[in-house]
């Protein structure tokens, strides 16, 4: 072809490569080969205090080690060099085995160490523990080291091997720390447990309830440990489910058992392939497309359009529809009975409290769940605990606190032999304190800062104040800071509990003022950050460095600290939004709407700040937020509250949170759930906004009567209201209405006058919306030279509309995508691969495989690998693609054999190829064929 570029060879690259490449490769001295020796049994080292091996140091070759080094951070924070990982190799492949190592670690005797440093050593000489018996920081380390050394070491474990060992002692690592060293006592609770895992016929849920901090998921995680743990002769299935965790929805089946299948592969390895084809297959279920439901873009009012993205932020979960469950539950435990068979699996859900706080709904879901698990899964033995008992049918088994006996025992446990008490005021203590863990935990802290002479002022103090109950906790924790050594980390330590994270920034700009510190300057302030870090029976550092108070101990006295000091706590929470509002990242930003939350902010106020991504931070302080703040945070999130929490909230944010659940519940085809959602509504007067959610749950129910006579009185009080933005809406769904009455001449008039209305509006889609349906009103018309005119200029009409700025909007609304597609998408390519990305495709029928075949083999046959080309996720680019399909034979066997989703992804690709157009117009005839056909079956099944 003229013009075009010279074809590149292989022989061609091998000689460009070959220009690069030394003329010779220079040989190593003695002395760099001793240098390099000696760098490569470190993890890390000292650039000017290592040492060769067998020979003087030489400042010259040391030095030229920064050459094929890297700067790292090695354990405790000290700067150091890392020798490269193909230099380390190199240079272990030349030692000769473990003399030459031990000879090499030798010659540098105070060599930094550490756990990396350990586990080098230990596969250098061959030294190293199993992998079995290595704790979670040795085989993090045994990583990073086999990842050095692979391939030049015999017998190395391999990184998957490390990979699992790592899963499982992380999937045991907080059953262990719940656990501690300390437990004692609850011989009775783990009779119960074995019993009903032991049991032989089906059971319903065992219940274990009781108030916080009383001990149950300790009391769990000691069973869990005791049948499954490293000792356990054979090992008990088990799944540990924490409904606090992000990710858990309790109202969502399929994030529990995702969870579940990842845990037991987890504990056996040999389930990976098992564990992928139920993830994936479920997976790609709940993501491939539902042209049935995407349908009704034109054919339903937009109501609840709005919640995207303005109330309620997108999200990754995974949403099955309640016709899908029942084939769920079924997978799930044919995944068992294949997988595990004949063997009791116990499925533990921690916090069960919030799935309590979420309402009946929630609740019957769940147990529809244990229900049909158990006829299907007989062996599957579910423990649940929470705070409360359940009004379903439950094994309930009330966790109480410490007999007198267990108190002693745990107490003395958790104290050093020099400050315990005799036993007469050990239990002169329990009868003060009772016998709640968390009580006894903090009058231990206690008693370790004070030691024996504060036991006698406790105990006239104690009756004094005559406290009980939960008082208890908040008044011993109140006495543990009385002891803090530092007067300002004193001052500050209480008041902190406001806070969910303690930085520097925020001891300086935010507690400091509020508690009477004077913090100067940072350097006052990291110091302080540093002596309340000293504080762990209080404090626990998080992972990316920050503070966090012990969240059993903030859990329980919070709402004391409020009751007691709520103008410094305001004060505190005034503060922090002015501080967080001047920092930049997701976790600044969460932390902004928790103090926002807690103040009352307005939603247009918390409107304003919201970033997607800040739910799934901010999701396990729901139960901290006032009831306001709680329907906001549920809406944003997609977590239904319970009706009782919601009567609490004032009208305005009910309907959002109403509106969130009733899209939410419409787009997975439950009507009758929203129309529970909606019988929830407070007393007083509906708003033109809830009339109109009423009318779209009555079109799906059936009742369009009911339906048409509510969008009619939505749409006159909004124009009472002075709602411009539901006035529109109710006008553009009185127009829909008319359409599929047939009534022509009525619709013409609302469409043009939803046009008026919209024109000031601020909101992209509507004016799509309008035109869209203007082009299905000229449709219906007979056809007629005059009705092909004004499809024509519908059409064109609808595509001005269709910029940039639009269709990367109307991404965010699937439903509308697909129908714009199919209406224009010949006169706007980029719709038909705009949906190819956002929707995807279905299986193909095969006379839709021949045509996208033949448009394929016209673009094949096309110059196609001049200009830019892009590459989708998980997808193909167009020159694999090619030699994909030379190896399937033809374009008709290729589309055949490949699925939908790598299908989809793969055509993406070839959008800013030459030829794509014809592709585009294919595809725009596939898209058209699925909504004809779910239009045709509407018809079919409309009664009457």
């Amino acid at each position: 072809m003229t013009g075009s570029r010279p074809r590149i060879t292989a022989d061609m690259v091998d000689e460009r490569l070959s220009q690069l490449l030394p003329e010779e490769a220079r040989a190593l001295t003695t002395a760099e080969h001793a240098y390099r020796a000696a760098a490569a049994v470190l993890a890390g080292f000292d650039p000017t205090a290592i040492r060769p091996v067998d020979l003087d140091p030489d400042p010259a070759v040391r030095d030229s080690l920064a050459d094929i080094s890297e700067p790292a951070i090695g354990e405790g924070g000290r700067p150091e060099l890392r020798l490269r990982d193909s230099d380390r190799r190199e240079a272990i492949a030349s030692l000769g085995g473990p003399a030459a190592v031990r000879k090499a670690l030798a010659a540098n005797p105070d060599h930094p160490q550490g756990s990396v440093q350990d586990a080098l050593t230990g596969y250098l000489t061959g030294s190293a523990l199993p992998l079995a018996q290595q704790s979670l920081t040795e085989l993090l380390a045994t990583a990073r080291v086999v990842d050095w050394i692979d391939g030049v070491i015999p017998d190395l474990p391999s990184q998957e091997e490390v990979k699992g060992h790592i899963e499982r002692k992380q999937l045991l690592a907080p059953l262990a720390r719940l656990v501690g060293e300390h437990f004692g006592g609850r011989d009775a609770i783990l009779n119960e447990l074995a019993d009903h895992v032991r049991g032989t016929a089906a059971t319903v849920p065992l219940l274990l309830w009781g108030p916080g901090g009383v001990g149950k998921s300790t009391v769990l995680a000691k069973f869990i440990l005791d049948c499954a743990g490293e000792h356990a002769t054979e090992r008990l299935p088990f799944i540990f489910i924490d409904l606090d965790h992000p990710g858990m929805l309790a109202q969502e089946p399929l994030s529990l058992l995702l969870e579940a299948v990842r845990q037991l592969r987890i504990e056996f390895p040999g389930l990976g392939p098992a564990e992928e084809r139920f993830r994936s297959g479920w997976i790609r279920r709940v993501q491939a497309p539902d042209f049935d439901r995407l349908g009704y873009a034109v054919l339903e009012p937009s109501v609840g359009s709005r919640t995207t993205p303005d109330n309620i932020t997108a999200s990754s979960t995974l949403l099955t529809a309640p016709a899908e469950r029942a084939r769920l539950y079924r997978d799930f435990t044919r995944f068992l009975a294949h997988n595990l068979p004949h063997r009791p699996v116990l499925l533990v859900i921690d916090t069960f409290e919030t799935a309590q706080r979420q309402g009946p709904e929630a609740l019957a879901e769940l147990w529809r769940m244990f229900e049909q698990l158990a006829r299907r899964s007989p062996l599957l033995r579910v423990v649940l605990s929470g705070r409360a008992e359940v009004d379903q049918l439950t094994r309930s088994v009330q966790v109480p606190p410490f007999d007198r006996e267990a108190a002693r025992g745990y107490l003395t446990a958790l104290l050093t032999p020099d400050i315990a008490p005799d036993p007469a005021d050990i239990d002169a203590l329990i009868d003060l304190v009772g016998g709640n863990p968390l009580s006894l935990r903090l009058a231990a802290d206690l008693l370790g800062s004070g030691g024996r002479a504060d036991l006698a002022d406790i105990r006239v103090e104690a009756t004094q104040a005559r406290v009980a109950g939960d008082q208890v906790q908040g008044w011993l924790y109140r006495r543990v800071l009385d002891h803090i050594e530092d007067h300002d980390v004193r001052k500050l330590a209480s008041p902190g509990l406001v806070m969910r994270r303690i930085t520097s920034g925020v001891i300086r700009h935010v507690l400091a003022a509020c508690c009477g510190v004077d913090v100067p300057d940072d350097s006052r302030a990291d110091e302080l950050f540093d002596l309340c870090g000293q504080e762990v029976s209080l404090l626990a550092r998080a992972p990316d460095g920050a503070l966090e108070h012990r969240s059993d101990v903030r859990r329980q006295l919070l709402p004391l600290l409020r009751h007691s000091e709520l103008p410094k706590v305001l004060a505190i929470h005034r503060a922090a939004v002015q501080y967080y509002c001047g920092q930049a990242g997701l976790v600044d930003r969460a932390e902004e709407l928790y103090h926002r939350m807690s103040l009352g902010d307005s939603m247009a106020a918390l409107d304003a700040r919201w970033v997607p991504g800040v739910e799934a931070l901010l999701i396990r302080s729901l139960d901290e937020l006032p009831p306001a703040g709680q329907a906001y945070l549920a809406a944003r999130s997609g977590v239904t509250l319970a009706p009782a929490k919601l009567r609490q909230v004032p009208l305005a944010e009910w309907g959002r949170h109403a509106e969130v659940q009733v899209a939410k519940l419409l787009s997975l085809g439950d009507a009758i759930g929203a129309a529970t959602v909606l019988t929830a509504h407070p007393s007083g007067s509906a708003s033109s906004r809830l009339l109109l959610l009423e009318s779209r749950v009555r079109a799906e129910l059936g009742d369009d009567g009911k339906a048409r006579a509510l969008v009619a009185l939505s749409r006159h009080r909004a124009a009472e209201e002075g709602d411009g933005e539901t006035l529109l809406e109710a006008t553009y769904a009185q127009a829909v209405s008319a359409m599929e009455l047939g009534e022509a001449r009525q619709a013409r008039r609302l469409l043009m006058e939803a046009a008026r209305l919209a024109t000031p509006q601020d909101e992209p889609l509507m004016p799509l919306r309008i035109e869209l349906a203007r082009c299905q009103l000229a449709r219906q018309t007979h056809s007629s030279t005059s009705a092909r005119r004004a499809v024509r200029e519908a059409r064109e009409m609808l595509a001005e509309l269709i910029d940039d700025r639009r269709v990367e909007a109307v991404s965010r609304d699937p439903a509308l995508l697909l129908s714009l597609t199919a209406a224009v998408g010949d006169l706007r390519p980029e719709l038909v691969w705009q949906t190819l990305r956002v929707i995807g495709l279905q299986e193909l029928s095969t006379g839709q495989r021949s045509r996208l075949a033949g448009a394929l083999e016209r673009w094949g046959a096309l110059e196609r690998w001049e200009g830019p080309r892009t590459t989708p996720a998980r997808g193909i680019e167009p020159r694999r693609m090619g030699e994909e399909v030379a190896r399937s034979g033809s374009w008709k066997r290729w589309l055949a054999d490949t699925s939908p989703a790598l299908l989809a992804s793969s055509l993406t690709a070839l959008s800013a190829t030459g030829g794509s157009a014809a592709i585009a117009a294919v595809l725009r005839l596939i898209y058209q064929q699925w909504l004809d056909a779910r239009a045709s079956r509407d018809r079919t099944n409309r009664p009457g």
